[in-house]
């Protein structure tokens, strides 16, 4: 089902490739975040909820007016928890990795109102660096792209990318054949 509403697009890995992606420039990595990043980030929510139904089930067991106590945990269930839940969801569905034959796309969809692409050319990469998260027992980890320092010299730090260690080779390989590639037409 596609949708759009505000920023968030149902189809944004489509538009944006066709409106970053150059005749000739070809897809070699598509990646989303793993859903442990979801999970992880929505922890204290579910915690907040717990808590709440647990106020619930003690005003009830001590026959407080349970009109107010269940008003009151529906307001703070829909105004810290539930919005909190749907960002999170939001900015773990949409987000993704995009890397080409020519460039790096991030794209952060933070909200419904917001998101964020960002393309990185390859002739911008310095370098790139792939670790473990959570003492790799899970099969995600975090890739940082380091940019070269006449463009600023700072480095992108991307979390929860599943199987990171290949991605970040992946990466270096496009890397490596778009530099090759570079120096045989400037030859």
């Amino acid at each position: 089902m596609d949708m759009r509403f505000f920023a968030l697009d149902t189809r944004a890995m489509e538009t944006i490739c066709k409106r970053y992606c150059t005749a000739g420039e070809k897809e070699v990595l598509l990646t989303r975040y793993h859903w442990m990043s979801f999970l992880i980030r929505s922890f204290r929510e579910f915690f907040i909820t717990l808590l709440l139904i647990t106020l619930v089930a003690v005003a009830w067991g001590f026959e407080w007016p349970l009109a107010e106590i269940i008003g009151t945990v529906v307001s703070v269930l829909v105004i810290f928890v539930l919005f909190k839940v749907l960002k999170t969801y939001i900015d773990w569905r949409f987000d993704f990795l995009l890397v080409t034959t020519d460039k790096i796309i991030l794209v952060d969809q933070t909200s419904i109102f917001s998101r964020h692409e960002k393309p990185i050319h390859l002739e911008n990469v310095g370098g790139i660096a792939a670790s473990t998260q959570f003492w790799d027992i899970f099969p995600f980890g975090k890739i940082t792209i380091h940019l070269k320092e006449g463009l600023g010299g700072d480095a992108v730090t991307i979390y929860f990318v599943p199987h990171a260690q290949e991605v970040a080779a992946t990466v270096a390989d496009v890397v490596t054949k778009f530099q090759r590639k570079g120096h045989a037409v400037q030859e």
